[in-house]
Protein backbone atom coordinates (compact mmCIF):
# COMPACT_ATOMS: atom_id res chain seq x y z
CA UNK A 1 0.00 0.00 0.00
CA UNK A 2 0.92 3.31 -0.61
CA UNK A 3 2.16 6.42 2.33
CA UNK A 4 -0.86 8.35 3.98
CA UNK A 5 -1.41 11.56 1.62
CA UNK A 6 -3.29 14.32 3.50
CA UNK A 7 -6.57 14.84 2.59
CA UNK A 8 -7.51 18.42 4.10
CA UNK A 9 -5.05 21.43 3.19
CA UNK A 10 -5.18 24.76 4.49
CA UNK A 11 -5.02 27.76 2.36
CA UNK A 12 -5.43 31.37 3.14
CA UNK A 13 -8.75 32.69 1.48
CA UNK A 14 -10.39 36.29 1.43
CA UNK A 15 -13.90 36.37 2.62
CA UNK A 16 -15.67 39.40 1.09
CA UNK A 17 -19.30 40.49 2.37
CA UNK A 18 -21.39 43.04 2.51
CA UNK A 19 -20.10 44.51 5.76
CA UNK A 20 -16.72 43.85 4.82
CA UNK A 21 -13.54 42.10 3.96
CA UNK A 22 -11.49 39.64 6.26
CA UNK A 23 -8.77 37.25 5.44
CA UNK A 24 -9.16 33.62 6.67
CA UNK A 25 -7.42 30.00 6.81
CA UNK A 26 -9.93 27.32 5.42
CA UNK A 27 -9.69 23.84 5.35
CA UNK A 28 -10.15 22.41 1.55
CA UNK A 29 -10.58 19.04 0.48
CA UNK A 30 -7.23 17.66 -1.22
CA UNK A 31 -7.55 15.80 -4.70
CA UNK A 32 -5.27 14.51 -6.78
CA UNK A 33 -4.40 13.31 -10.28
CA UNK A 34 -4.28 9.21 -10.06
CA UNK A 35 -3.40 6.85 -13.03
CA UNK A 36 -5.04 3.53 -12.77
CA UNK A 37 -3.09 0.61 -14.31
CA UNK A 38 -4.09 -3.25 -14.57
CA UNK A 39 -0.70 -5.42 -15.27
CA UNK A 40 1.42 -2.31 -15.93
CA UNK A 41 -0.89 -0.93 -18.60
CA UNK A 42 -2.56 2.60 -17.99
CA UNK A 43 -6.09 1.86 -18.00
CA UNK A 44 -7.41 5.20 -16.86
CA UNK A 45 -6.85 8.50 -15.21
CA UNK A 46 -8.92 10.52 -13.04
CA UNK A 47 -8.86 13.10 -9.98
CA UNK A 48 -9.94 11.71 -6.54
CA UNK A 49 -9.28 11.99 -2.89
CA UNK A 50 -6.58 10.73 -1.70
CA UNK A 51 -6.99 7.12 0.70
CA UNK A 52 -9.20 3.71 0.97
CA UNK A 53 -6.71 3.14 -2.13
CA UNK A 54 -7.55 -0.76 -2.30
CA UNK A 55 -10.99 0.48 -2.07
CA UNK A 56 -11.29 2.58 -4.76
CA UNK A 57 -9.08 0.13 -7.02
CA UNK A 58 -11.27 -2.81 -6.58
CA UNK A 59 -14.18 -0.82 -6.64
CA UNK A 60 -13.14 0.75 -9.93
CA UNK A 61 -11.62 -2.50 -11.72
CA UNK A 62 -15.64 -3.95 -10.80
CA UNK A 63 -17.63 -1.25 -12.21
CA UNK A 64 -15.12 -0.94 -15.34
CA UNK A 65 -16.02 -4.49 -15.74
CA UNK A 66 -12.60 -5.96 -15.34
CA UNK A 67 -13.23 -8.27 -12.52
CA UNK A 68 -16.54 -10.12 -11.32
CA UNK A 69 -15.10 -10.92 -7.82
CA UNK A 70 -12.73 -9.30 -5.62
CA UNK A 71 -10.42 -12.76 -5.93
CA UNK A 72 -10.02 -11.73 -9.52
CA UNK A 73 -6.92 -9.50 -7.83
CA UNK A 74 -4.30 -10.51 -7.03
CA UNK A 75 -3.05 -7.85 -5.26
CA UNK A 76 -3.05 -3.33 -5.54
CA UNK A 77 -0.03 -1.09 -5.52
CA UNK A 78 0.47 2.67 -4.87
CA UNK A 79 2.83 4.59 -5.73
CA UNK A 80 3.67 8.13 -6.09
CA UNK A 81 5.36 10.10 -8.96
CA UNK A 82 5.32 14.11 -9.52
CA UNK A 83 1.89 14.41 -6.97
CA UNK A 84 0.26 11.84 -8.87
CA UNK A 85 -0.88 8.60 -7.78
CA UNK A 86 -0.34 5.66 -9.67
CA UNK A 87 -2.47 2.51 -8.96
CA UNK A 88 -1.33 -0.60 -10.34
CA UNK A 89 -3.98 -3.65 -10.60
CA UNK A 90 -2.87 -6.44 -10.79
CA UNK A 91 -5.42 -9.04 -11.63
CA UNK A 92 -4.82 -13.11 -11.23
CA UNK A 93 -6.75 -13.66 -14.81
CA UNK A 94 -7.89 -11.61 -17.56
CA UNK A 95 -11.98 -11.57 -18.41
CA UNK A 96 -12.69 -11.51 -21.64
CA UNK A 97 -14.66 -8.33 -21.52
CA UNK A 98 -11.29 -6.46 -20.25
CA UNK A 99 -9.28 -7.20 -23.47
CA UNK A 100 -11.24 -4.21 -25.19
CA UNK A 101 -8.99 -0.55 -25.02
CA UNK A 102 -7.88 1.16 -22.06
CA UNK A 103 -10.11 3.49 -20.71
CA UNK A 104 -9.36 7.70 -20.29
CA UNK A 105 -11.49 7.65 -17.34
CA UNK A 106 -14.78 6.54 -15.39
CA UNK A 107 -18.29 8.45 -16.27
CA UNK A 108 -17.84 11.51 -14.08
CA UNK A 109 -14.14 11.83 -13.82
CA UNK A 110 -12.91 12.67 -17.01
CA UNK A 111 -9.67 14.93 -16.58
CA UNK A 112 -9.51 17.64 -19.49
CA UNK A 113 -6.80 19.78 -19.36
CA UNK A 114 -7.05 20.66 -15.70
CA UNK A 115 -4.04 18.80 -13.94
CA UNK A 116 -1.90 19.60 -16.57
CA UNK A 117 -0.82 23.02 -18.29
CA UNK A 118 -1.58 26.38 -19.69
CA UNK A 119 -5.40 25.97 -21.12
CA UNK A 120 -4.79 29.00 -22.89
CA UNK A 121 -2.49 27.14 -25.06
CA UNK A 122 -0.18 29.88 -25.53
CA UNK A 123 -2.80 32.89 -26.07
CA UNK A 124 -1.62 35.97 -24.05
CA UNK A 125 -3.25 37.10 -21.06
CA UNK A 126 -5.47 39.80 -21.07
CA UNK A 127 -5.88 42.63 -18.68
CA UNK A 128 -8.87 42.10 -16.69
CA UNK A 129 -10.67 45.10 -15.32
CA UNK A 130 -11.56 44.76 -11.55
CA UNK A 131 -15.11 43.07 -10.98
CA UNK A 132 -17.42 44.86 -8.14
CA UNK A 133 -18.28 41.83 -5.41
CA UNK A 134 -21.87 43.82 -5.89
CA UNK A 135 -22.45 42.17 -9.07
CA UNK A 136 -22.15 38.45 -8.16
CA UNK A 137 -24.08 38.67 -5.19
CA UNK A 138 -26.63 40.45 -7.58
CA UNK A 139 -26.05 36.79 -10.09
CA UNK A 140 -26.60 34.97 -6.95
CA UNK A 141 -30.19 36.16 -6.46
CA UNK A 142 -31.14 36.11 -10.08
CA UNK A 143 -30.23 32.90 -10.62
CA UNK A 144 -32.88 30.90 -9.21
CA UNK A 145 -35.72 32.59 -10.68
CA UNK A 146 -33.54 32.24 -14.35
CA UNK A 147 -33.61 28.15 -13.68
CA UNK A 148 -37.09 27.30 -14.80
CA UNK A 149 -35.74 23.35 -14.97
CA UNK A 150 -34.77 23.55 -11.54
CA UNK A 151 -37.74 25.02 -10.40
CA UNK A 152 -39.87 22.47 -11.91
CA UNK A 153 -37.94 19.52 -11.54
CA UNK A 154 -35.02 20.14 -8.25
CA UNK A 155 -33.25 17.88 -10.24
CA UNK A 156 -30.85 19.97 -12.63
CA UNK A 157 -27.72 22.25 -12.25
CA UNK A 158 -27.08 25.68 -13.77
CA UNK A 159 -24.71 27.93 -15.30
CA UNK A 160 -24.28 31.21 -15.91
CA UNK A 161 -22.76 34.33 -17.60
CA UNK A 162 -23.57 37.48 -16.17
CA UNK A 163 -22.45 40.98 -17.63
CA UNK A 164 -20.05 43.34 -15.26
CA UNK A 165 -23.39 44.37 -13.19
CA UNK A 166 -24.45 40.98 -12.40
CA UNK A 167 -27.71 40.66 -14.84
CA UNK A 168 -27.90 36.81 -16.24
CA UNK A 169 -27.01 37.15 -20.16
CA UNK A 170 -26.85 33.31 -20.48
CA UNK A 171 -28.37 30.46 -18.18
CA UNK A 172 -28.20 27.49 -19.34
CA UNK A 173 -29.57 23.76 -17.37
CA UNK A 174 -28.54 20.14 -17.25
CA UNK A 175 -28.95 17.45 -15.32
CA UNK A 176 -25.30 17.04 -15.35
CA UNK A 177 -23.31 19.85 -14.08
CA UNK A 178 -20.79 19.33 -16.80
CA UNK A 179 -22.75 19.52 -19.54
CA UNK A 180 -24.15 22.87 -18.16
CA UNK A 181 -20.75 24.73 -18.58
CA UNK A 182 -20.52 23.12 -22.34
CA UNK A 183 -23.74 24.66 -23.03
CA UNK A 184 -22.78 27.70 -21.70
CA UNK A 185 -19.63 27.79 -23.70
CA UNK A 186 -21.16 27.08 -26.77
CA UNK A 187 -23.78 29.25 -26.31
CA UNK A 188 -21.01 32.45 -25.55
CA UNK A 189 -19.35 30.98 -28.51
CA UNK A 190 -22.05 31.30 -30.50
CA UNK A 191 -23.03 34.34 -29.72
CA UNK A 192 -19.66 36.23 -29.72
CA UNK A 193 -19.49 37.28 -26.10
CA UNK A 194 -16.49 38.86 -25.03
CA UNK A 195 -15.61 36.72 -21.42
CA UNK A 196 -14.04 40.30 -20.18
CA UNK A 197 -17.65 41.76 -20.26
CA UNK A 198 -18.69 39.80 -17.30
CA UNK A 199 -18.06 36.52 -15.08
CA UNK A 200 -19.58 32.95 -14.81
CA UNK A 201 -21.64 31.74 -12.03
CA UNK A 202 -22.64 28.28 -11.08
CA UNK A 203 -25.11 26.48 -8.92
CA UNK A 204 -22.73 23.84 -8.00
CA UNK A 205 -19.65 22.90 -6.34
CA UNK A 206 -16.43 24.36 -8.64
CA UNK A 207 -15.22 21.64 -9.71
CA UNK A 208 -11.89 21.53 -11.16
CA UNK A 209 -13.18 20.26 -14.45
CA UNK A 210 -15.93 23.08 -14.93
CA UNK A 211 -13.78 25.83 -13.83
CA UNK A 212 -10.80 24.39 -16.52
CA UNK A 213 -13.65 24.53 -19.59
CA UNK A 214 -14.11 27.94 -18.31
CA UNK A 215 -10.46 29.33 -18.28
CA UNK A 216 -10.20 27.74 -21.84
CA UNK A 217 -13.07 30.20 -22.62
CA UNK A 218 -11.39 33.21 -21.55
CA UNK A 219 -13.35 34.03 -18.40
CA UNK A 220 -11.51 35.11 -15.53
CA UNK A 221 -13.76 35.55 -12.22
CA UNK A 222 -15.77 31.73 -11.77
CA UNK A 223 -17.95 31.94 -8.78
CA UNK A 224 -20.06 29.57 -7.43
CA UNK A 225 -22.45 28.34 -4.33
CA UNK A 226 -19.91 25.66 -3.03
CA UNK A 227 -16.88 24.67 -2.28
CA UNK A 228 -13.95 24.35 -4.47
CA UNK A 229 -11.12 21.60 -3.89
CA UNK A 230 -6.64 22.02 -3.58
CA UNK A 231 -6.89 21.45 -6.86
CA UNK A 232 -9.04 23.49 -8.37
CA UNK A 233 -7.25 26.30 -6.36
CA UNK A 234 -4.11 25.56 -7.73
CA UNK A 235 -5.50 25.47 -11.01
CA UNK A 236 -7.33 28.61 -10.58
CA UNK A 237 -3.86 30.28 -9.28
CA UNK A 238 -1.63 29.00 -12.12
CA UNK A 239 -4.04 30.39 -14.90
CA UNK A 240 -5.26 33.53 -13.17
CA UNK A 241 -8.30 33.02 -12.42
CA UNK A 242 -10.40 34.36 -9.32
CA UNK A 243 -12.21 32.10 -7.63
CA UNK A 244 -14.92 32.91 -5.57
CA UNK A 245 -16.99 30.29 -3.68
CA UNK A 246 -19.67 29.74 -1.28
CA UNK A 247 -21.09 32.86 -3.11
CA UNK A 248 -24.38 33.44 -1.55
CA UNK A 249 -26.68 35.31 0.79
CA UNK A 250 -24.09 38.43 0.17
CA UNK A 251 -21.08 37.04 1.02
CA UNK A 252 -18.49 34.89 -1.30
CA UNK A 253 -15.07 33.87 -0.26
CA UNK A 254 -12.30 34.08 -2.90
CA UNK A 255 -9.58 31.61 -2.98
CA UNK A 256 -7.66 32.74 -5.88
CA UNK A 257 -6.23 35.82 -7.30
CA UNK A 258 -8.85 38.67 -5.26
CA UNK A 259 -7.05 41.61 -6.87
CA UNK A 260 -9.53 40.57 -9.73
CA UNK A 261 -12.50 42.14 -7.43
CA UNK A 262 -12.69 45.71 -6.98
CA UNK A 263 -13.03 45.58 -3.38
CA UNK A 264 -11.48 49.35 -2.77
CA UNK A 265 -15.09 49.72 -0.90
CA UNK A 266 -14.59 47.27 1.44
Amino acid sequence: MGAEVAVLRETKALLVAEAGCSALVEAVAVEMRADVFVDGALWMSTALTPGDWEDYAYGAAFSGDLVARADEIDRVDVRFEGGAAAIDVRLRTRRASALRAPQPSLPGCSLPASLGGDVRRGRPRRLFAPLAPEAVWRMGRALLPAQTMHQATGAVHAAAFADRAGAPVFVREDVGRHNTVDKLVGAMLRAGTDPQDGFAYLSSRCALELVAKLARAGVRVVAAVSAPTSAVIDFADREGVALAAFARDGRFTVYAHPELFDLSAK
